[in-house]
């Protein structure tokens, strides 16, 4: 079942959900159903390639981590106060909250349609998030628009929809989140 804004605020305050850093003031991330989520301080881009090496990656854990270390950039965009993207770039963000979810939720996250109107998807696969998740979530942008768009640091950047399981979770998330 999905949680209406009533239903998020009361999980908030039993603990089930937690939103570091918490929700704005003025409520203004909370939406009949969902909860808006910032764009945070990194984004992670693909580095321009230095020849065609022919060099193919695998999708094993370390192929998956040789990849991102080699072939992107973490960058801090906070001093900046945003980023532009492109048409055709593909970028990873992460969320400026920190999402905590109980055994009892689970969560979608989803573009929000303002970007996805400028040509900008913003999760692009993926969108599930396990009971006993905690961390920022990671967001893999692209740009199919034809303008340039900046994106600015700690503005709405996509929805939360968090579920209500039936029973707890017997194998809830046990990862360990980090800037992939």
């Amino acid at each position: 079942m999905l949680l209406s804004d009533g239903e998020l605020q009361l999980a908030i305050v039993r603990g089930e959900l937690a939103i570091t850093p918490p929700l704005l003031d003025d409520s203004e991330q909370l939406k009949s159903a969902s909860i808006d989520l910032r764009l945070g301080e990194y984004i992670r881009t693909q580095k321009e390639p230095e020849s065609d090496s022919g060099a193919v990656s695998d999708i094993s854990d370390a192929g998956f981590h040789q990849y991102m270390e080699n072939y992107t950039e973490l960058t801090n965009i906070a001093a900046t106060g945003g980023f532009l993207i492109k048409p055709g770039d593909f970028i990873i963000a992460y969320t400026l909250e920190r999402i905590g979810l109980s055994g009892l939720l689970s969560g979608r996250v989803e573009g929000r349609s303002r970007l996805a109107r400028m040509g900008i998807g913003v999760h692009l696969t993926a969108p599930k998030i396990d009971p006993g998740f905690d961390g920022h979530i990671t967001l893999e942008l692209f740009h199919v628009g034809r303008r340039p768009v900046f994106l600015k640091y700690q503005e709405p950047i996509c929805t939360l929809l968090v579920e209500r399981l039936g029973i707890p979770s017997g194998n809830p998330y046990r990862g360990i989140f980090r800037l992939c």
